[in-house]
Formats: structure tokens, C-alpha cells, sequence
């Protein structure tokens, strides 16, 4: 329709109105189809992008926080986040585009060889061309864009790293060296990010320059078929308008293809996760008891070793724990205390035995909706007093946030706040001292209302005042509780029922034939 009214124009012809109209129309159904293929673009990449996030927490959430502890957590958040990110404009840009990147042509290119088969045969040289090019650019920059997305997960890291340890840093006069070393980290990351982006910019280049040429060697074979009589004058104009729409959507797909890198190089620490996750072997576990008091617990033959598998953090460890009992795990450290606890609170992966509560063999992490854990410095989480407090318990009511505060002798602390449960806590807020973190753990864990409860020693290096605070704590818990405590305090040892030794990943002797049936 174009091109019937510019060659009317050109032989003075008058325009027909209705043929304005359908143009018109045209262009408008056009531009409206454009912006709902946005709209549907960015809304359909959005969701995908939610999924991968939550299915990358999910894994992060069964390969639980030993695995974690293991790795950076700034490469962990910038995988969550940065990396994630990265699938949105994959989806919503890149894969819209490369499906027009043949739909289109091909079609287009049908009517140019219907119309003019030279013509046709001259834009499907160009066409070869183009995968061509962007395959060889493509290789370069998937490889670059995979480079920059590992320099971005360590520089997250590092950052995060120096960041924590900022006062070490102080205390020993290093921050010049880390200032300059941040310097260089920074340059690095930026001279990867500018090479990805010269690669990217080469491959938008080459399709605009296919293009052009394209268009140029169209038009002057048009041009002498006009002159010598073999093309009509709208026939030249409609090819020639139909040249660009038959490359933009190639230029489009060479315009988002850095999207298509950056997705690839972040497919590398997401998959990484799921991967990892997938492997964790399958629970031979029975459904979870319905536990209304104080549950029974007992281990057989747990097993585990660290992954470079250079050393054994239990071995066969088996005993029995009667239910309401307090247990101490007394041993040097190193001995397994805390790897047993993680097992039991469900944080540790590639162990093996049986942990049966209540008689049932049970997954550990069917345990969590029953059991709390404390270690020796409680996470503290940005955000008033009273949201730490219903961690566990959302729906707790005030009442029983002060009783829990109570127990554990944090009353008086707490209404000494400026808002009292109200007052800002964690990092931003209001700081809390070691021994004001751990009492604020057990009183989590009274919150909660947990059944089972696993403490890591939750008095190491306090003073005489703290100590005597989360000992009645460890009290106020006592009541239809079971509690496994790991601790070298003796206050601890004199309160327990019952003491279970280890050594260097075993029960010793005199712990021996402990499970009970």
C-alpha cells in the first residue's frame, strides 16, 4: 500500500483515500502489535526469571547452610540475584527476537522471489551471510560473557568479604592495601565488562553493515532493471521498502544477542546450584509423626565426611535420647558436636544413617517445623526486636514475646529500648552484645514453641552475668522440651540428664550401645 502511494506521487497520480486509510490502519495495527510483544516480552520474562530465582533458593535451601559455609555468600547473592537477572532479558528480548529473525525473512524473502528472482537470489547471499558472522562474533562473546559473569560472582564476594571485616582491616592498618587492591578488582571487572560490550557492539555492526550493503546492491540492480524496462516503477519502490523489514528483525537479534551471552555466562553458577541439589539422594524416610509433646530421638550409624573427603566428621555414631531428656555432647573440639546438631537441624547434605524420631525414621528436614537451633552467634536480622523475636512464629502475640523475654532475662533490656520491641536490632539498629544475641536465640526457640531444641555452645566466652542469663534460658526450655546441648561449660554438664562423649568423630567406649530396640 506504501509503495502504490509514493509511485503515485511520483507519476502525479491522485491518492486514493481509502488506500490511506488501510495504510494507516496498518501502521497502527503495527505499532500496537510491537508494544503488546514488548509488554508480553518483559511479563513473560519476569515470571520465568521469578521461577529460576525460586528454584535456585529451593536448592540453596536443601543443600542447606554447610554447603553454603562453604562458599563466598557475596558469589551466593550476586547467583540469586545478578545472575538470575540475567534470564529476564534472555527471555524477554533475545528469544522473541530470534524467533523473528526467521520467521520473518523467510517469509518476506518468499515475496521478493515471487516478485523478482534475482533480487531474491541477491538477498539470500546476504542472508548466508549473516549466521555466519554472528556465529563467529557469537563464539567470542558467549566466551567473554562467561568470563565477566565469574570475575562479577568473585568481585561480589571479595567486596562483601572486605566489607564484613572491615574493623579487622582498621585494626591492622590494611585498608590502604585493600583500597588498591578494590581499585584493581573494580578495573578488571570494568575492562571485562567493556570487552563483552566491543564484542556485542561488533555483532550489531556487521548485521547494520550486511544490511546496508544489502539494500544498496538491491536497489542499483533495481534501478538499471528500471532503466532498461524489466521492473515496473511500484514493483522497485515495494522491494525496495521491503529490503530493511526483511533485516530488522536480524539487526534486532544482533542488537539483544549480549543478552543471550550474559544469560549463558550466568547459566554457569545457576546450574552449579541446581546441579548440586539434584544430587542429594532421596529421603528413605517415613511421613512425620504428629509430635504434641516432648519427642524421643535416636541416630544409627550416622555418618559424615567433608566433601574433599580428607576427613571423617562422624563415624558411626549411634545413641538414643529419651524424650523430654536434656543431653549434653561433650568433646574436644573437632569431635563432631556441631556436625551431629547440623545433621539433626537438616543442614548438612551426604551423611548417612538413620535418625528416627518418636520411633519413625524421618527425614531431618521434616524435623524443622518442630525444632529450633542456636549456635554460638544467632544470626541477628536487620529489623526491630519483635520481628527477630516471631522468626519461627509470625503470628506470636506480644504476650508471648515478653514472656519468652522473661525467661531468658531480657525483660528489662528490651523495655530500656527506645521502642522497646519496636526498636530497630541487627545491622542499621540497635547492636547487641554476645551474650544479649544468644539469650535472644533461646528466647527464638520459646517463642517458637519448638519441641526439639539443639544448642551449640551456648555459653563459650561469656562473661559470668551473660552466662547466668542463657543458663535460664536453657532452664525455662527444660519444661516438655527435648534438648541436645553441644557445650564444654560444666554449668551446662550439671543440668543435662544424661552426657554423651565423643572423640574424633565416635562415641567413646563407655557411650557405646546406646540406641535403644
Amino acid at each position: 500500500m506504501i509503495a502504490g502511494l509514493i509511485a503515485a506521487l511520483i507519476a502525479g497520480n491522485d491518492l486514493e483515500p481509502t488506500l490511506i486509510t488501510l495504510a494507516a490502519l496498518t501502521v497502527m495495527i503495527r505499532v500496537a502489535l510491537g508494544a503488546a510483544s514488548d509488554v508480553a516480552g518483559v511479563w513473560t520474562g519476569q515470571m520465568v526469571t521469578a521461577a529460576v530465582r525460586a528454584d535456585v533458593l529451593a536448592g540453596l535451601a536443601a543443600l542447606g547452610p554447610s554447603w553454603l559455609a562453604d562458599r563466598r555468600s557475596g558469589e551466593a547473592v550476586s547467583t540469586v540475584i545478578e545472575q538470575t537477572n540475567a534470564v529476564e532479558g534472555f527471555v524477554s528480548r533475545y528469544l522473541p527476537a530470534q524467533k523473528l529473525s526467521s520467521a520473518i525473512p523467510l517469509t518476506l524473502l518468499a515475496v521478493v522471489l515471487l516478485l523478482d528472482w534475482r533480487t531474491g537470489l541477491i538477498l539470500v547471499g546476504f542472508g548466508v551471510a549473516v549466521p555466519v558472522a554472528m556465529g563467529l562474533v557469537g563464539w567470542r562473546t558467549a566466551a567473554r560473557a562467561r568470563g565477566q559473569m565469574t570475575a562479577m560472582r568473585r568481585m561480589s564476594g571479595y567486596f562483601l568479604d572486605r566489607l564484613q571485616n572491615l574493623t579487622t582491616l582498621k585494626l591492622f592498618g590494611a585498608e590502604g592495601r585493600e583500597r588498591a587492591e578494590m581499585r584493581r578488582v573494580s578495573d578488571g571487572f570494568r575492562e571485562r565488562t567493556m570487552s563483552v560490550l566491543r564484542l556485542a557492539f561488533l555483532s550489531s555492526t556487521t548485521l547494520e553493515l550486511l544490511a546496508g550493503l544489502a539494500i544498496a546492491t538491491v536497489a542499483v540492480s533495481l534501478i538499471a532493471d528500471s532503466a532498461a524496462g524489466d521492473a515496473g516503477g511500484r514493483v522497485l519502490i515495494f522491494v525496495i521498502l521491503l529490503v530493511p523489514e526483511l533485516f530488522l528483525p536480524l539487526r534486532r537479534l544482533g542488537q539483544f544477542y549480549h543478552d543471550k551471552a550474559a544469560a549463558v555466562g550466568a547459566a554457569e553458577a545457576v546450574l552449579e546450584i541446581l546441579d548440586a541439589a539434584e544430587t542429594i539422594a532421596p529421603s528413605e524416610s517415613e511421613p512425620m509423626p504428629m509430635v504434641h509433646g516432648a519427642p524421643s530421638l535416636s541416630v544409627e550409624d550416622l555418618f559424615l565426611a567433608y566433601e574433599d573427603g580428607g576427613r571423617i566428621a562422624v563415624d558411626s555414631v549411634s545413641f538414643s535420647i529419651a524424650a523430654g531428656e536434656l543431653v549434653a555432647l561433650v568433646g574436644e573440639s573437632g569431635s563432631g558436636k556441631s556436625s551431629i546438631l547440623d545433621i539433626l537441624a537438616g543442614f548438612r547434605v551426604g551423611w548417612s544413617g538413620r535418625v528416627r524420631i518418636d520411633g519413625h525414621v524421618v527425614d531431618p528436614a521434616q524435623v524443622r517445623p518442630i525444632s529450633a537451633r542456636a549456635g554460638q552467634a544467632p544470626r541477628i536480622l536487620a529489623g526491630t526486636l519483635a520481628e527477630n523475636l516471631r522468626l519461627g512464629r509470625p503470628e506470636a502475640v506480644e504476650t508471648d514475646l515478653w514472656r519468652a523475654l522473661e525467661a531468658v532475662g531480657l525483660a528489662d533490656f528490651a523495655r530500656g529500648l527506645p521502642e522497646q520491641l519496636d526498636t530497630p536490632v541487627g545491622d542499621g539498629g540497635r547492636g547487641l552484645s554476645g551474650g544479649e544475641a544468644r539469650r535472644l536465640g533461646l528466647a527464638r526457640a520459646i517463642v517458637r514453641d519448638a519441641r526439639l531444641v539443639l544448642l551449640d555452645e551456648p555459653t563459650s566466652n561469656l562473661d559470668s552475668e551473660s552466662e547466668a542469663g542463657v543458663l535460664a534460658g536453657i532452664d525455662a526450655l527444660r519444661a516438655g522440651r527435648t534438648m541436645i546441648v553441644a557445650t564444654h561449660s560444666k554449668a551446662v554438664m550439671d543440668r543435662a540428664d544424661r552426657i554423651i562423649t565423643l572423640h574424633r568423630g565416635r562415641l567413646k567406649a563407655s557411650e557405646a550401645g546406646t540406641v535403644d530396640g
